[in-house]
């Protein structure tokens, strides 16, 4: 567990200090919370990035009554001056910036076992620690229930549950309209071209922008890179979102075809392996490399460390992999997610409606135990629906609102990447 120091300190609690102004949604639920303490007695494990919009949502934990142990589930995504002011509250934290894979999963499994007893609530960030519950279910009689916020995570805890049967509710917040819209796509399409201008400072207007995946992120990327002038190429491995893709506008491609002409190219699937030794045997020299899905697994680093013969750091979020065959690669965030590491993630004034479902969601097992089934579960449309009117009230939007059902199923439609 990582020790506070005075000045990562002071930064982080001014960062945090200063994302809590631009997540009203996250403040206004902060101060419910806090009134009633619905999450005293409770142990929450939490495996989400750990940037200071996470740190405001692990502040709303501590108002509402929880003891919080928390890691940020990714080599790059932990902002060290945050993990120590929420340190200083007494949060127990585990893990730091620029980890390697394997000390990543001991953080997890730290934080998993951080209680004697369990925890009682898990939020989670791709299924890690939902992966170490599902392993140990005869061993976690107190777990009451789990959220999930990505697109890959919700994905694999839909696999697991053919397997396995979870006797607590698993809430997916990844699978909602306010979710998808807000966050993945404009918001991460926003992080990740910010990111590569951060690491490289390159003009995009006239590249060859190819885009692996044209889910909600790889369709906010896209929109994006078009947005600035570059000429943007689609790659699918779904149907439906070719065809999305190219009634948008988009050149939709094989990936073997679009690597051959690519300027950057960026992973956006959740998927491994999607970058793998016949596309990097086909990428023109000086063409740049990038990931904003979920893990570093999206580029095949061990079939481009194969083909290097040397690596200069050419800028601090830039690696240039020099290859046997004379040409160079550059290679972004190690191949981790670009926006976290090249830039600061997703702007707080996204992330205020992601962490409001996910708080809701934590809030409501805590006060409502019996609201949510045992298995994996959607999010009820009229949280959804709630989190849309508190953030229009928030930037002063105003519409005509229909009635909305008091209780009602999820709101979850299948987006192939």
């Amino acid at each position: 567990m990582s020790t506070p120091d005075d000045e990562l300190v002071r930064r982080g609690r001014a960062a945090l200090a200063l994302a809590r102004d631009q997540m009203p949604v996250l403040e206004g639920i902060r101060q419910e919370a806090a009134a009633d303490r619905p999450l005293a007695g409770h142990r929450l494990a939490g495996s989400v990035h750990l940037t200071k919009e996470t740190g405001v949502l692990v502040q709303l934990l501590t108002a509402a009554g929880a003891q919080v142990a928390w890691t940020g589930g990714d080599e790059v995504s932990t902002q060290d001056d945050i993990a120590a002011a929420l340190s200083a509250e007494g949060v127990q934290i585990y893990g730091r910036r620029h980890m390697s894979t394997p000390q990543v999963h001991e953080a997890a499994t730290e934080t998993f076992h951080a209680f004697p007893d369990g925890p009682t609530l898990i939020l989670d960030n791709g299924a890690r620690l939902i992966d170490m519950a599902a392993a140990s279910l005869d061993r976690l009689p107190h777990l009451r229930g789990a959220t999930e916020k990505t697109s890959e995570g919700s994905r694999h805890i839909r696999e697991l549950a053919t397997t396995t049967a979870f006797p607590f509710p698993v809430v997916s917040v990844n699978d909602v309209v306010t979710k998808w819209e807000v966050d993945n796509t404009y918001g991460t399409g926003q992080s990740t071209l910010d990111g590569i201008l951060r690491a490289t400072g390159a003009f995009l207007a006239g590249k060859r922008f190819v885009v692996c995946g044209y889910g909600h992120v790889g369709r906010g990327v896209a929109l994006r890179a078009r947005g600035m002038g570059a000429r943007v190429v689609v790659v699918c491995r779904s149907a439906q979102t070719a065809v999305r893709a190219h009634v948008a506008g988009f050149q939709v491609q094989p990936l073997h075809q679009a690597a051959r002409h690519a300027d950057i190219i960026c992973t956006a699937t959740g998927h491994p392996d999607i970058l793998t030794a016949p596309h990097l045997d086909l990428l023109p020299s000086g063409a740049m490399l990038c990931n904003t899905g979920h893990s570093t697994t999206e580029i095949n680093l061990a079939h481009l460390a194969a083909r290097t013969r040397s690596v200069t750091q050419i800028r601090p979020h830039v690696q240039r992999h020099h290859l046997h065959d004379g040409r160079h690669l550059d290679l972004l965030s190690g191949g981790g997610l670009v926006n976290l590491d090249a830039a600061e993630g997703n702007p707080s004034e996204v992330m205020d409606v992601t962490f409001a479902n996910q708080a809701l969601v934590t809030l409501d097992l805590a006060r409502h135990p019996d609201r949510y089934p045992p298995g994996v579960q959607d999010v009820h449309a009229a949280q959804d629906e709630e989190v849309a009117r508190r953030k229009l009230a928030a930037m002063g939007v105003r519409f005509d609102a229909l009635p909305v059902p008091a209780t009602g199923g999820g709101t979850r439609e299948e987006q192939p990447a």
